[in-house]
């Protein structure tokens, strides 16, 4: 071709030695440039093609046309370059990837101006192209294309590796943060059980309860409800991150408590409310909330109530997750419920009398024994008053064991309405009663004694049908240390002021003294 430097592929011939008869060789012919370049062109591997100044194919070798299946018939001498890439279109061979036609074109089309440019073809088939174009100063240009379609399939393969890969990566960072999830739960719900069980008082119970929840369902909000004495209402008795429960709720108010079971509102579609959620809580309510009976030895002690802060709805997996944990909690206070009233109750019978409920002899031996001591060391008096039910075997010649035990129930009662909530009142057998005053001197305890004997008196308990007759009762008071340093020396002069309100003809207060002084005199 014209202007191409002139390859010489000649090659030089060793001369002969001196001496040697050989002949000269006769010199190799020089190969015509132009048929050497067209070789090159034509055999060269990838595509190639040379586009004259005004853009028209002037050269093409076969590896172009084969790159260009679906517009090779247009690929000849003379075909413009972007008409072709226009046809191209026409019949869809070049894929777009979201590109307009205009602005595709724009990319792909070789201009006046274009001097270098490299882009990338996609084929509707699936094929890539790599076009690289460079202009020569005589305004011609020669464009090489290459077959990316295996380097675009590597490329696909490994990008889709990353992909799995950064998707192997967030499962495992999220399977590491759901095991150290775990694990810090167990270890909470660990030291929760061991809280629980130490407990000796439902107050106790309650305040860690409150505690932990708070920490185990950070994102929630919930109240513990547990049956009152009469178990006609269930009491809220601890809530945690600013529940608002209601002052007390019944059983028919939740759907959980009716049916025993654990109920969580928006399983599987189920929304029926429970009359005892906030009417603002249930208005347009997507979010779940659960309600958990707390059964303690087959018997329903409570109710665990757990709401989830967001009022929205939360994937399913993490619903499911905070309803079992709250179960797991759930089982753990009822158990720990179950001890603590256990406990309570064996307490109760080694302290408190059957018939009435007061404190007995053992309760009242060891409360006064430590009062005593504290007494003695720190020199502040306290005082007991010893009282008797007058007569009370002849009450029970006339009237019944039944009647008697009624009388006892009814002084009993009385007992603990007169006196105050820090004084400690025992029975200490048959109709035999105590009361302790702390820090009460021995003149206020024989006034309160005093104050006692007329509501006896006017005490009326029916039996049956019928009223039963009034009573009356003694007491003695002494005050300690005064009386003595030890129980046994205080409970003798109890029992000796006591012995002298009896002598003085019953229902009256005697103080203990260098006298046993009457009622008035005290």
């Amino acid at each position: 071709m014209a202007g191409e430097p002139s390859i010489n592929v000649a090659r030089k011939s060793k001369s002969p030695r001196p001496g040697h008869g050989r002949s000269r060789p006769t010199p190799a012919k020089t190969s015509n440039p132009a048929t050497a370049f067209q070789v090159f062109c034509e055999t060269f591997e990838d595509g190639l093609a040379i586009i004259d100044a005004e853009g028209r194919y002037s050269f093409i070798n076969e590896p172009y046309r084969l790159l260009h299946k679906g517009v090779d018939d247009m690929l000849v001498c003379g075909t413009h370059y972007n008409e072709a890439l226009a046809e191209g279109l026409a019949r869809h061979v070049w894929e777009l990837n979201g590109q307009s036609v205009d602005g595709w074109l724009t990319e792909h089309s070789l201009t006046a101006g274009t001097k270098r440019k490299e882009s990338c073809i996609a084929f509707a088939d699936g094929r890539w192209q790599l076009r690289r174009i460079t202009r020569h100063a005589s305004g011609a240009c020669v464009e090489i294309c290459s077959d990316l379609t295996k380097w675009k399939q590597k490329e696909d393969s490994l990008n889709s590796a990353l992909v799995r890969a950064a998707v192997a990566e967030e499962e495992s960072r999220h399977a590491l943060h759901s095991e150290g999830m775990r694990k810090h739960e167990e270890e909470v719900l660990s030291q929760l059980n061991h809280w629980l069980h130490s407990c000796k008082k439902l107050p106790e119970l309650n305040s860690v309860v409150e505690s932990f929840l708070s920490r185990l369902l950070p994102d929630s909000h919930g109240t513990l409800f547990v049956y009152n004495n009469s178990r006609d209402v269930l009491v809220p008795v601890c809530s945690w991150n600013d529940a608002l429960p209601p002052a007390e709720m019944k059983a028919d108010d939740c759907w959980g408590l009716r049916q025993g079971r654990a109920y969580h509102y928006g399983r599987n579609g189920w929304r029926f409310c429970c009359d005892h959620m906030h009417k603002g809580e249930v208005a347009g309510r997507t979010g779940d909330y659960f309600c958990i009976p707390i059964l303690a030895h087959g018997d329903t002690a409570g109710l665990l109530h757990v709401c989830p802060s967001e009022n929205s709805s939360v994937p399913s997996d993490i619903s499911r997750h905070r309803f079992r944990l709250a179960c797991k909690c759930a089982e753990q206070i009822s158990l720990a419920i179950a001890n603590v009233k256990l406990s309570q109750e064996l307490r109760d019978q080694s302290t408190r009398d059957p018939l009435t409920r007061l404190f007995n002899r053992r309760y009242f031996v060891e409360r006064c024994s430590r009062e005593i001591s504290r007494t003695n060391s720190s020199g502040i008096v306290s005082s007991l008053i010893s009282i008797d039910v007058d007569h009370f075997k002849k009450f029970n010649d006339n009237f019944g064991h039944d009647a008697g035990d009624i009388i006892l129930k009814g002084f009993a009662r009385v007992l603990i309405d007169h006196f105050r909530d820090s004084d400690i009142v025992c029975r200490i057998g048959g109709e035999e009663f105590i009361v302790m005053l702390p820090s009460a001197p021995e003149r206020v305890a024989a006034m309160r004694a005093n104050e006692l004997l007329p509501k006896v008196q006017s005490m009326k308990v029916r039996y049956g049908n019928e009223t039963l007759p009034s009573i009356t009762v003694s007491a003695g008071v002494v005050e300690f240390p005064t009386a003595g340093d030890n129980l046994e020396d205080v409970l003798k002069a109890a029992d000796k002021a006591l012995y002298a309100a009896k002598a003085q003809g019953r229902n009256r207060t005697v103080c203990h003294g260098l006298h046993l002084l009457a009622a008035a005199d005290c």
